[in-house]
């Protein structure tokens, strides 16, 4: 394996960056808690299957974004070229680790943002992969023009398809009175911001879960609490009774699982 890390864009002039919200970058203690159980989730199963489907294993790659790595390196054929771009630092460990494991894999990777993009050695990719990408409201034109000419085959552009809150990974495991998020499939509110000449070829959904064990009823409370903030007691009853009848007792602990879909968005060159 041959890696090339790159400095972030923190030399990218005003003039150069896209006008947008504060980026927000995961803190690395979230970035662990997520990339644990999305590796022990059926997300690569269910919808980096149904890419492979559609795409057919990569030579060459282009994640941006690519979180953990673990959906863009199981598109990736053994001796592909990955150029991933990530901002979180311990993301790029987990990526670097996992292109260790595949000798043959040559791994370009890069500190920065999708906004950093022009401050970047990138060239054009004949499959450009952007999975989960957050993207503010009013961004996601700025988005596509920035990413879509990245690609000289395909772009593919992942994004929450479920009716049910985007605010965390578990947030779709909780009732409505707990999370109290808008609860607008994702993947419409950034169609709804597209130009009809900037619109996907094609969209494909793909059913999948976001899982978590827990070591006990009482862990599974302690981690709802914290990620819910201060409850007043009413709340915090809700979300107890919710516990007892939602949370499955399995071999090693107790299951959370929050039912998650993907819209796989495509544009072809």
């Amino acid at each position: 394996m041959s890696v090339l890390v790159q400095p972030d864009g923190a030399s990218m002039t005003s003039a150069t960056r896209l006008p947008a919200a504060t980026p927000f970058v995961w803190p690395d203690r979230e970035a662990a808690f997520y990339a644990e159980h999305l590796a022990a989730s059926n997300y690569v199963e269910r919808v980096g299957g149904r890419l492979l489907e559609l795409l057919g294993p990569q030579q060459q790659l282009l994640d941006i974004g690519a979180g953990s790595g673990i959906l863009g390196r199981h598109l990736l054929m053994p001796c592909g070229q990955w150029t991933v771009v990530e901002p979180n630092a311990f993301m790029r460990s987990s990526i670097e680790q996992l292109a260790a494991q595949a000798p043959s894999v040559e791994l370009s990777l890069h500190n920065g943002l999708w906004q950093d993009l022009p401050s970047l050695p990138i060239t054009p990719t004949a499959t450009v992969l952007c999975a989960n990408i957050p993207v503010a409201d009013g961004q996601a034109l700025a988005f596509v023009q920035q990413v879509r000419p990245l690609a000289t085959r395909t772009l593919v552009w992942n994004l929450p398809a479920q009716e049910g809150p985007r605010t965390y990974c578990l947030s779709g495991f909780l009732p409505p009175q707990l999370h109290r998020s808008d609860m607008t499939p994702g993947y419409q509110l950034t169609l709804a911001e597209l130009p009809d000449r900037w619109q996907p070829d094609q969209i494909h959904f793909t059913d999948w879960a976001f899982s978590t064990l827990f070591a006990s009823p009482d862990a599974a409370l302690m981690h709802f609490m914290e990620k819910l903030g201060a409850l007043d007691g009413a709340a915090q009853g809700l979300l107890e009774r919710h516990l007892q009848d939602h949370l499955q007792k399995v071999p090693g602990g107790w299951l959370a699982s929050a039912p998650k879909r993907a819209a796989s968005l495509i544009w072809h060159a």
